[in-house]
């Protein structure tokens, strides 16, 4: 089921002399239809309508190539919903998740691997709602269908903490279909999946990597593929397996209907998702 039209970019963020991103901006005066912001890593915010929600939010500066595009101050303002896939610092970053506790009502989807750390974070039971693999329910409009995830380490290894709680997220909103995996290998439950319309995936070496990536992506044949987590953090010997991403060599194995539909961004970059009638 196809149902994009050509969606229109919009470029790079800029940061003005009062300290307002352009981001910001524009996620305030985005009111009608639905777009999407990419803040690095595997943090997005999307918007439909008035509805804002955001994925694995990390909005730490510590270890960024450049400052995140947008602060949790100024988002605590407007986000509905932070969705969370596992409790790694750059997916349930302790900064960011404080700051939306205390300053915003958002709710907080989370899988039970987090809860422990939610409530160290002190963000209120009753803003928490616990998801978990292959159960969906509904959230503010939203169809949340959590999918497995089982997070891979160095050397294309599976993780030795991998926690089965963890999931990604397919989320039908405005029917618009989103899948955002979370940190984790390709499983037959991303294959299984239909009609999905945005695909977000992370060609690091501990998650589907190159080859996965192109398989994930010809399976599910989406309208529109992001790569995420890459060009986000200072890459180095220690943290390569997990700090670089690998989008281009994933891009040249594409077809070229599919390589119409790939888009890498940059952080603080926009999409505008146009619906057919």
């Amino acid at each position: 089921m196809k149902i994009l039209n050509y969606l229109l970019f919009i470029g790079c963020f800029t940061v003005s002399t009062f300290g307002q991103t352009r981001m910001m901006d524009e996620i305030r005066d985005h009111t009608a239809g639905t777009a999407v912001w990419w803040i690095g890593q595997d943090s997005w915010i999307i918007k439909s309508d008035s509805l804002v929600i955001g994925t694995d939010l990390f909005l730490e500066n510590s270890g960024r190539i450049a400052p995140a595009p947008v602060t949790p101050e100024e988002l605590a303002g407007v986000i509905d919903i932070s969705f969370v896939t596992h409790g790694h610092g750059d997916h349930f970053n302790e900064f960011t998740s404080k700051i939306l506790a205390e300053r915003s009502s958002c709710l907080f989807v989370l899988p039970e691997s987090c809860l422990a750390k939610a409530r160290e974070l002190k963000i209120p039971e009753n803003r928490i709602v616990t998801a978990r693999p292959r159960e969906p329910f509904n959230v503010k409009g939203i169809k949340v269908e959590p999918v497995r995830a089982i997070h891979g380490n160095a050397n294309f290894a599976i993780y030795y903490e991998a926690n089965l709680q963890d999931c990604g997220y397919l989320l039908t909103i405005n029917n618009i279909r989103f899948l955002q995996p979370g940190d984790t290998y390709l499983l037959e439950d991303h294959l299984f999946l239909k009609n999905v319309n945005v695909l977000f995936v992370s060609p690091t070496e501990h998650n589907m990597y190159i080859d996965p990536s192109v398989i994930l992506i010809n399976t599910l044949d989406p309208d529109l593929i992001f790569p995420q987590h890459h060009s986000t953090i200072a890459v180095n010997d220690e943290n390569r397996f997990w700090a670089k991403g690998y989008p281009d060599e994933v891009r040249i194995r594409l077809s070229k209907s599919l390589i119409n539909k790939y888009h890498i961004l940059s952080p603080g970059d926009k999409f505008v998702i146009n619906k057919k009638n």
